[in-house]
């Protein structure tokens, strides 16, 4: 079995299809960089943690030689060093794990932050408000507003198109590059 993870897919979303209140939405629910950041710390603390059983485990490997000798003494020694391999392999796809969970909850955070808020614009009440207003002068601009509204609206639009394929990029960097590997045998020789 092989402790390298597959690529991550590249992202397809094509975001030139979305409305920008469609990708405001989707930077913002279910995003909470807190909780996410605290996941990572978790994975971070059980890296930790395996790390010092490794160290606890080697120390009682080296410990056995005086009382654990033939070759009973050796296949237990054995089979408890392919665990600590094991162990300290898992310490490090952990932290893998904590780091990668961290920076994605940053990756997300840094989406919602840089997502730029809808701009409105509604030709259709654009002209029912200057046609409402009764002056003339409203009327006679409304072609330019309309116009400048639209480009707004639009590099808006397009500055979202760009957070979320950035977001997108940046969580696909973001995947650990490495799995857990399948236990050891513990039992007999392997």
């Amino acid at each position: 079995m092989s402790d390298r993870s597959p690529e991550p897919p590249v992202p397809v979303a094509r975001y030139e299809s979305y409305s920008h209140e469609a990708m405001a939405a989707e930077v913002e629910q279910g995003n909470d960089p807190v909780a996410a950041g605290e996941t990572g710390a978790r994975w971070t603390e059980l890296a930790r943690r395996m790390e010092d059983a490794t160290a606890d485990l080697a120390g009682l490997i080296a410990g056995t030689h005086e009382t654990w000798q033939g070759k009973g003494g050796d296949a237990a020694r054995a089979s408890m060093n392919r665990a600590a391999q094991w162990l300290s392999h898992s310490a490090v796809v952990s932290a893998s794990v904590g780091q990668s969970v961290t920076g994605q909850a940053g990756a997300a955070a840094r989406a919602r932050a840089d997502m730029p808020p809808p701009v409105d614009y509604d030709p259709a009440a654009m002209i029912r408000g200057a046609a409402a207003s009764g002056r003339l002068f409203d009327l006679a601009a409304l072609s330019d507003e309309m116009a400048a509204r639209a480009d707004e609206a639009e590099a808006a639009r397009m500055k979202a198109i760009d957070v979320m394929r950035t977001r997108d990029e940046a969580l696909r960097g973001l995947v650990p590059k490495e799995s857990f590997p399948a236990p050891p045998s513990l039992g007999g020789s392997s």
